[in-house]
């Protein structure tokens, strides 16, 4: 159902009513709610942090249309490589809006052999910047401060990340 044949609706169910000395045409409000939540609304796609980054850049910043914000994004590798499998998806994020994907959430635990206490090292969040830091090795991985995303990783750590050290948080 549409806007306009939930409007019809509406009105193919009003009722006049009296209150004193006055006459009323309402709609009762369960009816009105049935009518409502049968109209079509276009489900939001779901697309990664640097796509939505681009359709913010391209629409605000720019104020580029859709075929230009599409030329725009084909010009980078990440979202070039995107786009090409995910044009309609695309599409419909401009069009009717989207919601950002969520990150996968990792910790890093730097592997000690030579470890015999309760700590180990991992990499951690503090004031926006990531550090190696020692911690318990049964609350660690609870611990949203060591919480971290790929890019967060890979930013100053890129060597933990290719050494398979991320464990993906469950």
């Amino acid at each position: 159902m549409n806007k306009q044949e939930a409007i019809e609706q509406l009105e193919w169910n009003v009722v006049r009513t009296t209150d004193f000395d006055r006459a009323e045409d309402v709609v009762v409000f369960e009816k009105a709610k049935e009518i409502i939540s049968q109209i079509h609304e276009p489900q939001k796609v779901v697309v990664p942090k640097f796509i939505a980054d681009s359709i913010e850049y391209c629409k605000n910043k720019e104020g580029y249309g859709l075929l230009r914000a599409m030329d725009y994004c084909d010009e980078y590798n990440d979202t070039g490589e995107w786009l090409e499998h995910n044009q309609e998806t695309f599409a419909l994020a401009w069009l009717f809006g989207y919601e950002v994907e969520q990150e996968k959430l990792y910790t890093v635990e730097i592997p000690n052999p030579n470890n015999t206490s309760a700590n180990v090292l991992c990499l951690r969040k503090d004031g926006g910047k990531i550090h190696i830091s020692k911690q318990n090795h049964k609350t660690y991985k609870q611990s949203r401060y060591c919480h971290l995303t790929e890019s967060e990783i890979k930013q100053d750590f890129k060597w933990a990340w290719d050494a398979g050290f991320a464990k993906e948080v469950e």
